[in-house]
């Protein structure tokens, strides 16, 4: 079959310092792939990268002309910024309106269905800054689906947020998952990645293991990726990270 995602040989440096070497791998459409490592693994340098955010040394993303959506990390936005839940999702639009930027009935209608399909329609009126961290982050993934978007990429959508708007928030993926869209998620949390996700990519600059999450996390695979740092207890694994307890709750990231 041919992938809707293929990443090869994708090596990006920051100032002659290495931030990802020759990473390469396929996605299939409809896969959900959940990227893990520590910090300065890399994680969203990749998406960047994927986006066109950040121009490699080497390598190719080809999508095979599938559109990507982004939802970028919660710390990088501007939430005091005086915009509305619905311009925000308006804003997936705007590569769709042509030249004049006009807001089409079929332009409000897709934002209102993609409102509808996160469970934030009631809120469309409200400034975006006054959600909570998990509505935030369900407005950012309708502004992606509001750009026909197939393939979503989501960088630390889990941080910060609760864990009713974590459930919340994989519930979300996983209708689209049945919808046929190919979802990426970047988190610290390996537990999450291993029981909700089709594949597992382990990143530490280069790419550690990728494949079916119970395949990708061995006793070895963890030492590679996070050295000492990994504790392994059989089929059930815990992680003492300096930013990471064991139960994976998360603290902050730096990549």
């Amino acid at each position: 079959m041919t992938p809707i995602l293929e990443i090869q040989d994708l090596t990006i440096r920051y100032d002659g310092k290495r931030a990802l070497e020759d990473v390469s791998f396929r996605v299939q459409a409809g896969e959900s792939v959940a990227i893990v490592g520590p910090n300065g693994a890399g994680k969203s340098t990749l998406f960047r990268a994927m986006v066109g955010l950040v121009q490699p040394s080497r390598g190719t993303t080809t999508t095979h002309g599938a559109e990507i959506g982004y939802v970028t990390q919660r710390s990088a936005v501007d939430w005091s910024f005086p915009v509305t839940v619905h311009d925000v999702v308006m804003m997936g639009r705007i590569g769709k309106m042509g030249w004049l930027r006009w807001q089409r009935p079929m332009d409000r209608e897709i934002v209102q269905r993609c409102l509808d399909e996160v469970g934030m329609l009631e809120y469309a009126g409200r400034q975006i800054g006054e959600l909570s961290g998990g509505q935030q982050q369900r407005v950012f993934i309708a502004r992606a689906l509001a750009q026909e978007a197939t393939i979503l990429l989501m960088d630390e959508p889990f941080s910060g947020v609760d864990a009713p708007s974590q459930e919340t928030i994989l519930e979300i993926l996983d209708r689209l998952h049945n919808q046929g869209v190919t979802a990426l998620v970047s988190t610290h949390d390996l537990r999450l990645a291993v029981e909700r996700f089709d594949r597992l990519a382990l990143l530490n600059q280069r790419l550690i293991a990728y494949g079916p999450p119970h395949e990708v996390v061995t006793p070895g695979t963890l030492a590679a990726a996070y050295g000492g740092q990994a504790l392994w207890r059989g089929d059930d694994y815990a992680m003492v990270l300096g930013d990471i307890d064991c139960c994976g709750e998360v603290e902050h990231d730096h990549d």
